[in-house]
């Protein structure tokens, strides 16, 4: 009776929870970023900031940006193909093509440096981004199809002549395991905080570090972002860029996200006028008070790259099968207690 009551009882479950899709880990840290429904935040009149950060629904993001070891990997398993000689180099990352190397292709080897694996990548576009995706939404599969489709469709990537407007899918597709966050998502992820005011009692930070005071620049020790630094050291060329993430591990969001101040500024998926991706955040280097201020919202070209990175929201793993089993087996012998 117990067998067929347990039985009974894991068909009734709904069938989402029965088939979703794993979303596996990796080896990203994630932050899991709850309290659907929230509040939005409402600011000043600025057209982005104000009434957004609403997001309905529990979702992960990762505490780190994509790091040049994650990056590495990414790129070399397409780069050594025949023809992927000029596949995703960024701009500023802790990696250099290998001289030692005969081809096909070019190989990207680590520099020298300690942590080397864990700099931000910066100079990435936010199609290179969205191939990323595509790529661990498919398991990491080494061919083309799979960097073309999963969270987007590469297919729809070019711009109109005539309008200068980008055809790009705007917002990942819904069966997506991997993408580029909304604005919202990171807004929420950034800047809310579920008991900004105590126990239950929501609200938002001006800063992505749990504060309302513009972050400090400096290195690890002395200051508080690498946002607005640049290493004096005349032996150190742009020492800024060679701090890794996770350095300032005192100065997360309240979902405990770090380096949103320094680094690389991060794409997201909003899009202005069909011309433009917004970014957000501040980079190594650069003047960043304003660009870390919640009513700050940047933007770029979809195929640009400048010092612009990526941070990589995720779907909530759903319990395993035998996870539903156990749990269900749980409530169908407590209940049989109960009953007796």
């Amino acid at each position: 009776m117990l067998k067929r009551t347990l039985f009974a009882a894991a068909l009734s479950l709904p069938l989402a929870a029965a088939n979703a899709q794993p979303a596996p880990d990796y080896d990203f840290p994630w932050a899991t970023i709850s309290d659907p429904g929230n509040a939005a935040f409402q600011g000043s009149a600025l057209p982005f900031a104000s009434g957004r950060g609403s997001v309905g629904y529990t979702y992960r993001i990762s505490t780190l940006q994509v790091t040049t070891g994650q990056w590495m990997e990414f790129v070399n398993t397409f780069s050594m193909q025949p023809g992927g000689e000029a596949f995703s180099n960024p701009t500023q990352w802790g990696a250099y093509s290998d001289p030692r190397y005969n081809g096909p292709g070019v190989r990207w080897i680590y520099g020298i440096g300690p942590d080397v694996d864990l700099l931000p990548v910066a100079g990435i576009s936010w199609r290179e981004g969205a191939m990323y995706c595509n790529w661990l939404h498919n398991n990491k599969a080494p061919e083309q199809w799979a960097l073309e489709t999963g969270a987007y469709d590469t297919s729809t990537f070019s711009t109109n002549q005539h309008s200068y407007n980008f055809t790009d899918q705007l917002t990942r597709s819904p069966d997506a395991r991997f993408w580029i966050p909304s604005l919202d998502e990171w807004l929420k992820a950034a800047h809310y905080d579920p008991n900004r005011f105590g126990p239950g009692d929501s609200g938002w930070w001006q800063y992505p570090n749990s504060s309302d005071a513009p972050l400090q620049p400096g290195p690890p020790g002395e200051g508080q972002t690498t946002a607005g630094w640049v290493d004096p050291d005349p032996n150190r060329n742009l020492g800024e860029w060679y701090i890794p993430l996770g350095a300032y591990p005192d100065e997360a969001s309240p979902w405990g996200l770090l380096d949103i101040s320094g680094g690389a500024t991060e794409w997201t998926e909003e899009h202005i006028d069909l011309r433009w991706r917004v970014v957000n955040g501040s980079s190594a280097g650069f003047a960043h008070a304003p660009l870390d201020w919640i009513e700050h919202i940047g933007a770029q070209l979809p195929d640009s790259r400048n010092y612009n990175g990526l941070r990589i929201a995720s779907v909530v793993p759903a319990p395993s099968t035998g996870m539903l089993l156990v749990t269900t087996l749980a409530v169908v012998l407590r209940r049989r207690r109960i009953a007796s």
